[in-house]
């Protein structure tokens, strides 16, 4: 088990063939449509070929893809950040401690870019994942709320 960086052309359909299980997991009531499948698949080509700004780095099971991370250099008011946009693990690969080595992989390639700050987001509801982020010191920095019209 190593955790390495995302290779494009052996790799894309991996992550790509996540992507519904992970919005599902944040938002049990997505569907997951072609459109957002094309939509994921333009975002993830575009990542690859601009490493500089995005680190994907994958979970490897001795060839097989067991869960990656995605991490992106962003910029707002408060100035330039490392952006911890996926983190996914396949089913039977959870509760075992490997999100920890991706959250890992995800701080380093922050580090390395000079950056001092790294932001997420998680559903209230994606319990496990938020007991892995508050274990690793992440805290509520913002709310987002919503009301039903």
């Amino acid at each position: 088990m190593q955790i390495r960086p995302y290779r494009p052309h052996q790799d894309f359909r991996a992550l790509l063939d996540a992507q519904c299980d992970l919005y599902q997991l944040n938002f049990p009531r997505f569907v997951c449509t072609p459109a957002f499948l094309a939509d994921q698949a333009q975002r993830l080509r575009v990542a690859g070929r601009r490493p500089l700004e995005n680190g994907i780095f994958v979970l490897d099971d001795q060839g097989t893809v067991a869960g990656f991370v995605w991490v992106a250099v962003r910029m707002d008011l408060q100035g330039a950040y490392g952006s911890i946009d996926q983190v996914y693990l396949k089913p039977e690969y959870r509760r075992q401690g490997y999100g920890k080595w991706l959250m890992q992989a995800a701080e380093d390639f922050i580090k390395k870019q000079g950056l001092a700050t790294a932001r997420l987001y998680v559903t209230r509801e994606n319990h496990d994942a938020v007991n892995l982020y508050r274990g690793m010191g992440y805290d509520v920095t913002r709310y987002e709320m919503e009301r039903p019209i």
